[in-house]
């Protein structure tokens, strides 16, 4: 092999992308287009619902009911009170509330009497997740407001209370696993679809004659075309790094020395399928829509972006487990959220490494050379 001939493939690649602005644009803009959109727009977290309050009783202990939702910041933003049911409704159809709570006349009279009182909440329910996630703020709220009841006016104090603890992403922050996930998709069709049309767009100009007809060899070539890619996206890997941790503000728990080995590793394998792609169409128009379709469902549907792949179906479960995307996402939860576990790093870089192998060795295979 030929280092001097992979030079000179990756300095004419460089030399033209340098002539051409709308490259330049598209491979350093792409992937943190993605991060901002995937970053913010995949983010489930249901937080700050706006919600307003009727207080019909307006005693002690409804103040205090009242209060406890009030205090709840990161989840209910209070708007204000209300006089009337339907000026509380109204709210909900203009949009400017999502709830309201309705607490009855006689609360407190009715508690002191040991008596069971009913509140009412009203939830906007377009949107079915919000509404049973708010629904499952407000049951717990009610819930603590009852515990605290009994615990102060029950003789016996001694009651069961349940504390939970969620490991690795302790504040529940979906943001945690969207943004660093975005690792996963960006470095995985951009550097796939960049390296299609490297190739065929050889073919296209009719340049690639020129290398049909040279003495380099097709690995040197495809090499070349790899390792200006590679270049490309390792910047745009610390870039897109240094936004989960800055601008979204994910915990990074692991080794960034390994996790950047494995990145690096990731996007081998990514432009490795990019090359394959290239070598089966001969229009760049046909590789980049094909190398969009065949990375975009695996990176997002089957690596556990949206649904944890321990919950698919069986069949799911198995394609999972075909696409390096899955082995990959292991590793960004690891080195994030999870902290750094040497066996599974071991294992899943080695699935990371056989995936690269083949997908190289057919690229090579695949790439016609007529001397």
């Amino acid at each position: 092999m030929n280092i001097k001939k992979i030079s000179t493939i990756y300095k004419k690649e460089i030399k033209e992308l340098k002539r051409d602005k709308i490259s330049r644009i598209m491979v350093f803009m792409m992937p943190i287009m993605i991060m901002f959109v995937f970053g913010y727009g995949m983010a489930l977290d249901v937080e700050k619902i706006p919600f307003v309050i009727l207080d019909e009783d307006n005693s002690y202990l409804s103040r205090e009911l009242t209060y406890s939702f009030i205090q709840n910041s990161r989840y209910y933003k209070f708007i204000g009170t209300v006089k009337s049911q339907n000026e509380g409704i109204e709210l909900i159809d203009k949009g400017e509330s999502r709830m309201l709570l309705v607490i009855p006349s006689n609360f407190e009279k009715r508690l002191k009497s040991n008596l069971p009182v009913d509140i009412q909440i009203f939830e906007d329910g377009i949107f079915p997740y919000r509404a049973s996630v708010s629904i499952s703020y407000s049951t717990i709220i009610a819930n603590n407001f009852n515990l605290n009841l009994i615990t102060k006016h029950s003789q016996n104090s001694v009651i069961t209370d349940i504390r939970t603890r969620y490991w690795f992403n302790e504040d529940m922050r979906q943001k945690n696993v969207t943004a660093s996930g975005v690792l996963l998709i960006a470095l995985f069709i951009g550097p796939a679809i960049v390296s299609s049309l490297l190739v065929v767009k050889e073919k296209e100009y009719g340049s690639i004659y020129n290398i049909y007809t040279s003495s380099i060899r097709k690995t040197e070539f495809i090499l070349g075309k790899q390792l200006f890619v590679m270049s490309i996206f390792i910047i745009n890997y610390f870039i897109l790094y240094l936004m989960t941790i800055f601008l979204f503000d994910v915990p990074f728990k692991g080794s960034f020395l390994l996790f950047t080995f494995s990145s690096i590793l990731y996007l081998l394998v990514s432009t490795s399928l990019g090359i394959l792609i290239s070598t089966f169409v001969k229009t760049q128009v046909t590789a980049v829509v094909g190398s969009a379709i065949i990375c975009i469902i695996p990176a997002i549907l089957y690596s556990g972006y949206i649904t944890p792949v321990s919950s698919m179906a069986n069949e799911a479960y198995f394609i999972a487990h075909i696409f390096p995307n899955y082995y990959y996402f292991n590793l960004i939860k690891m080195c994030y959220l999870k902290g750094l576990s040497l066996s599974e790093y071991i294992k899943n870089m080695t699935i990371l490494a056989i995936f690269y192998i083949i997908l190289i060795s057919l690229s090579i295979f695949r790439f016609r050379k007529y001397e």
